[in-house]
């Protein structure tokens, strides 16, 4: 697995592609490692609430960081056979994520609706 270095942690540089939807990102904002930071551990959810909870981002990031968190859970789904835990666990922190600081879920499965 390739990794890199950033600020004396490593991570996979599969999962910066992932959340910055970049093919080897050159540089990755702070929001984007602290989602890389609990994917590489998603029982670190609980402890990394507060900075998750208190981040102040502008509509842009915002964005950004929504559609980091549906890549995630997109990758999570198509990979699921791979490791059924581990893409488990990554699916159901960035739903927690989003659900934390947008109240919602893009990708919720709805109810049909009736044709009028």
């Amino acid at each position: 697995m390739d990794c890199v270095e950033i600020d004396g942690e490593k991570y996979s540089v599969e999962d910066l592609e992932t959340l910055t939807g970049e093919a080897k990102p050159a540089a990755a904002k702070g929001y984007i490692i602290l989602l890389a930071r609990v994917l590489k551990d998603p029982l670190s959810l609980p402890q990394r609430l507060k900075e998750i909870c208190s981040l102040k981002l502008n509509d842009e990031e915002r964005r950004d960081l929504r559609m980091a968190l549906i890549r995630v859970q997109i990758e999570s789904e198509l990979r699921m056979n791979e490791d059924i835990q581990r893409y488990q666990q990554r699916r159901y922190v960035s739903q927690v994520i989003e659900i934390l600081l947008f109240k919602d879920l893009l990708l919720a499965p709805g109810e049909p609706e009736e044709p009028d």
